[in-house]
């Protein structure tokens, strides 16, 4: 089973927000592009003052207070209790209107037609059956209304995979070198989102990150892709070797080449309904 879709592991990834946080500040602090990611696709989005918006997949709520400040009212839905018990604290801390429900995407505990406007921003990877919930966001959506679906193109990261599979090799392990979300990559994902809403339109963002530093890069490595093998230990104590290789690794590339740039494109699938 994959690692994105395994309930064990999903547990141990997003039980709280500290390593989707790391993934985040690597967004933030090391991309190649300069404008804000989260206000792009909010404007694709395009959502109005005081229309409802769900967030499906809505982690720790990352994209709140930017629809805050486009006036929307906030249905924040999630799998995880303490990645909604975080966004419901922030959310009383700072005064934002949003609302928490637990559930999965599959079946939305929201009445047909109820939202304005839904966005599921790289979480579908994590859905056993996505075209069910494909299915349900369109219901809770008005007629009228706007989706929009976002994951990475299969590219992404293929720096790591290969720094990933050297250090796996050096230990006698053997590296999962496919895609970690194989079955929603932009690529993977357009048949699947076509076939429930024919009218998408894919909108691509190219982009990279230009790594500083080994440390910078291990970080965001270690958040995730280190658990990527055929093989590993379930105790996780693959973990400190692995990171000690990749991290002399990623040193040879910043030495040679003064950062370690990789590729993270990004595709937005839109539905107006």
């Amino acid at each position: 089973m994959p690692l994105v879709t395994d309930n064990a592991y999903l547990d141990y990834q997003y039980a709280d927000s500290e390593k989707l946080r790391i993934r985040q500040d690597a967004h933030r602090l090391y991309s190649e592009r300069k404008d804000n990611f989260m206000e792009w696709v909010l404007d694709l989005l395009d959502p109005q003052p005081g229309e409802r918006i769900a967030d499906v997949g809505s982690g720790h709520g990352i994209y709140h207070p930017f629809l805050a400040r486009r006036r929307a009212r906030i249905v924040a839905v999630d799998a995880s209790l303490g990645m909604l018990t975080e966004a419901s604290a922030t959310a009383r801390r700072d005064g934002l209107p949003v609302s928490a429900v637990q559930a999965s995407a599959e079946k939305l505990p929201l009445a047909d037609g109820c939202c304005d406007r839904l966005m599921a921003n790289h979480m579908l990877y994590h859905v056993p059956d996505k075209i069910a919930a494909l299915r349900e966001m369109g219901r809770v959506v008005k007629a009228g209304g706007r989706l929009l679906v976002s994951t990475n193109s299969e590219e992404n990261g293929a720096r790591m995979t290969q720094l990933h599979a050297e250090a796996a090799e050096e230990l006698g392990l053997h590296a999962d070198n496919r895609s970690p979300i194989a079955d929603f990559t932009v690529e993977s994902g357009e048949p699947l989102v076509r076939s429930v809403f024919p009218n998408a339109e894919l909108v691509i963002r190219e982009d990279a990150f230009l790594f500083p530093t080994a440390e910078a890069f291990l970080a965001y490595y270690a958040s995730m892709r280190i658990d990527a093998l055929m093989d590993g230990p379930a105790d996780g104590s693959h973990r400190p070797a692995l990171a000690k290789i990749v991290q002399r690794k990623a040193q040879a590339i910043i030495d040679a080449e003064g950062v370690l740039r990789m590729s993270k494109a990004v595709g937005c699938f839109v539905v107006t309904k």
